[in-house]
């Protein structure tokens, strides 16, 4: 596994290496892109996002309204009229709830009141739990266009009203209004779902549904010959689809007047849809009012009203299906993370700014023209995170671009200080070593002559020593064992020179018998100087009797280790100052090697210097193909 893995890392991220400026724009790209999605995936099922975008909803509704109130008064329908009960009927007539005979009574007494006036549909969105009163069911049998509304739900049979008004009913509806996590009513009841139960249908044209908004809708087609149907409710599940409120007033009565006998509407009921519902004030356990985008405490009849409205108006306010908008969020976390991860700060920050308002612009143009509700809160998360990430990666591969053409900056000076280096080699080896070799001899001849004098045999001891050392210093000015006996024999070299200077036993173990790993001499220089800090630091510092020296090459890597048997040094403690470990140090990042001291596993003292160098990443040797 490690084996195909490291295959496939030498053949796909080469190309995402930074060898330039070019190359690093396109490695920001990548990396912003990449960075943009991932971001997108983790904020796109965000449930905190959601009920901002909720509260950015409502933001939308207000400024709509501010927009709409700003260019003409609001509205009456023309469409709906509200009957209300409210807390002063109650006292009035002496009804609490439409659960028992004589309230059921007063409420046929009420249809026949508005059915005098010709109305399109009589909603009744009231409380009819108990026994069904006679009266009333004749009453509902005598008109084909009452909807019966209940509260709460239809699976507790305590809340079901009498089979005999269910059996009766032209369609029936609930409370199906959506309330959002933050106590927002926004959603309409948009999927079709067939009657419950085992009521009996046969004595109604059109089948019972569960949706009160969907009840009057479809019946409303159906007496005016005209309208949205029910498949125009059929959104699919992921695509809510909200109610555009407009503060629209409704004309309302109170149930109180209706009762009278001479009861005469303004305006008319005539073809209107009838609303009958209670605007109690709310209680504690049985809270009757709800929160719109623009009011708070709003009864519920209110809000049927508006949903009715909205349709009839045709002015739904779609949402974008999630699985669109996921790809449309996943579209713009990429392009803006590539985007903002190759632009300076300034015109980064601008451009995340100006996206913002466009995108807020945007969405509060479609919201009132185009009844469309964009989704806000998710683009601005992923254009705050692109930005954010955008910033990293275009601050990381600029540190790293500018350390990369500092390294190169320190190896072209390492390079020209081996060029000074070998070049004072030569000079002296030309110029210096003759003229040193030249006085000796003179002090050969000075030496026959002056037989009695022993100056002159002092003089070409001094020479000679002074021959000595300078040929020392021309070597490590330019090592040209590396030349003249190959790379190996050059550090075995080394390891003797110690034994013989500091009298220590030393041992080269070659692991592979290879000399030549086709690699640069800059590489070889550089891996020479750093063995002979090494065995320096042995020979000074580590009091050892026994250093090994191995190399080898390990599947991709060249391994070099320098153990010895001292006192050893703790890594912790090493100074980051000192020279000679400074030296090693900047040699290894110059080509690319990884330095460590630890202690060794072969003596119970000591230090091991492990020098590890990864052959695919480093310039190889340019081989003749003849």
């Amino acid at each position: 596994m490690r084996a195909i893995l490291a295959s496939l890392r030498r053949l796909v991220l080469p190309s995402m290496w930074i060898h330039g400026r070019d190359n690093l724009l396109f490695q920001r790209l990548f990396w912003g892109a990449l960075a943009g999605c991932v971001a997108t995936l983790f904020l796109a099922e965000s449930s905190v996002l959601e009920s901002m975008e909720l509260s950015m909803l409502e933001w939308r509704y207000r400024v709509s309204q501010k927009i709409y109130s700003a260019v003409q008064r609001p509205a009456e329908s023309r469409d709906i009229s509200i009957v209300d009960f409210d807390d002063l009927s109650q006292f009035d007539i002496g009804i609490a709830r439409f659960n028992d005979d004589h309230a059921q009574k007063m409420l046929a007494t009420a249809i026949e009141n508005i059915e005098k006036q010709n109305p399109a549909i009589v909603v009744i969105d009231l409380d009819l739990r108990g026994a069904a009163n006679a009266e009333l069911i004749s009453v509902i049998r005598k008109y084909n266009n009452v909807v019966i509304g209940l509260f709460g739900s239809l699976e507790g049979s305590t809340d079901l009203p009498s089979r005999a008004i269910m059996n009766n009913v032209r369609a029936y509806g609930y409370d199906e209004l959506i309330r959002e996590n933050n106590g927002l009513v926004c959603r309409l009841p948009v999927n079709y779902r067939d009657s419950q139960g085992d009521i009996d249908t046969s004595s109604v044209s059109a089948a019972p549904v569960p949706s009160l908004t969907e009840a009057v809708i479809d019946l409303h087609r159906q007496i005016k010959g005209v309208g949205p149907t029910t498949q125009y409710l059929n959104f699919r599940s992921d695509q809510p689809a909200y109610i555009n409120f407009r503060r629209i007033q409704y004309p309302s009565v109170s149930l109180r007047d209706v009762l009278e006998a001479d009861f005469k509407p303004n305006p008319s009921f005539k073809d209107r849809i009838v609303l009958m519902g209670c605007s109690f004030t709310e209680r504690q356990q049985e809270p009757l009012k709800r929160r719109t985008p623009l009011e708070d405490n709003v009864p519920d009849v209110v809000m049927h009203a508006d949903a009715i409205q909205t349709l009839l108006d045709n002015q739904v306010i779609y949402s974008f299906p999630k699985n669109i908008s996921h790809h449309l969020l996943l579209l713009l976390g990429a392009a803006f993370g590539a985007v903002a991860s190759i632009l300076p700060l300034s015109t980064r920050t601008a451009t995340y700014l100006t996206s913002g308002m466009v995108l807020v612009g945007m969405a509060q143009i479609l919201f009132e023209g185009f009844h469309m509700a964009l989704p806000v809160v998710p683009p601005l998360a992923v254009l705050t995170l692109g930005f954010s990430l955008g910033t990293f990666i275009y601050l990381d591969t600029d540190l790293r671009q500018r350390n990369k053409e500092l390294a190169q900056a320190r190896e072209s000076m390492q390079v020209r200080a081996e060029e000074e280096r070998q070049r004072i080699a030569e000079d002296l080896h030309d110029e210096t070593l003759p003229a040193l070799s030249a006085v000796a001899r003179m002090a050969d001849r000075l030496a026959t002559d002056l037989d009695d004098n022993p100056v002159p045999r002092q003089m070409r001891e001094k020479l000679d020593q002074a021959v000595i050392e300078m040929r020392r210093v021309i070597n490590d000015l330019h090592p040209s064992v590396l030349e003249t006996m190959g790379f190996k024999s050059a550090l075995e070299n080394l390891l003797s020179i110690l034994t013989r200077d500091h009298e220590i036993e030393g041992n080269f173990l070659d692991g592979d018998g290879s000399d030549d790993y086709q690699i640069t001499n800059f590489t070889k220089l550089q891996l020479y100087r750093i063995v002979q800090e090494a065995l320096n630091n042995v020979g000074k510092h580590s009091k050892a009797s026994i250093v090994e020296l191995k190399i080898e090459k390990v599947e991709h890597h060249l391994s070099i280790a320098i153990t010895d048997n001292g006192r050893g040094i703790d890594p912790k403690l090493i100074r980051k100052d000192s020279h000679g470990l400074l030296n090693i140090r900047q040699r290894a990042q110059l080509i690319g090697a990884q330095v460590e001291w630890k202690k060794p596993v072969k003596f119970s003292s000591g230090t091991e210097l492990s020098l590890k160098i990864n052959m695919d990443e480093i310039p190889v040797r340019k081989v003749d193909a003849t």
